[in-house]
């Protein structure tokens, strides 16, 4: 469910998809972006002004700074979460409708070369630590 995975999925002609994963990491103060993830809880996001994502069209970069969303979860308020979901329900969303155009062109191999020249992933180490402690909460532990 991670943007990484659903290019390489498209590009192995995956077209359906389910997943909590962006609404999951919404809750943990995590952003897609297309740079790689935003960890809205961070302190060098305490005073930024612009929306988590420039040129984003969610409701949330649309309304809201960085810094108010920050304070959001930094306060432990409810909105934080909602906001954050938006805003990473919107970009799965904009990821997919960006692969359907480019495959529609025929640059889908050159789209996918951008996304991974751009997009950071996280460290693989902190992705297995927490696949694990998913499966474990699933009764699964070491699948």
């Amino acid at each position: 469910g991670s943007p990484e995975d659903l290019v390489e999925s498209v590009a192995r002609g995956i077209d359906m998809f389910d997943c909590v994963l962006p609404t999951r990491i919404a809750r943990n103060g995590a952003l897609f972006s297309k740079q790689g993830r935003i960890n809205i809880v961070a302190a060098s996001h305490k005073r930024r002004d612009e929306p988590l994502e420039e040129g984003c069209d969610c409701y949330t970069c649309q309304t809201y700074s960085a810094a108010y969303v920050h304070h959001l979860f930094r306060a432990k308020e409810l909105l934080g979460f909602r906001l954050a979901t938006i805003h990473n329900l919107r970009f799965i969303l904009r990821l997919m409708e960006e692969m359907r155009q480019a495959i529609l062109e025929g640059r889908f191999k050159q789209y996918r070369a951008e996304f991974h020249d751009n997009f950071t992933p996280p460290d693989e180490l902190v992705r297995h630590v927490q696949r694990q402690k998913w499966l474990k909460s699933q009764g699964r532990p070491g699948v």
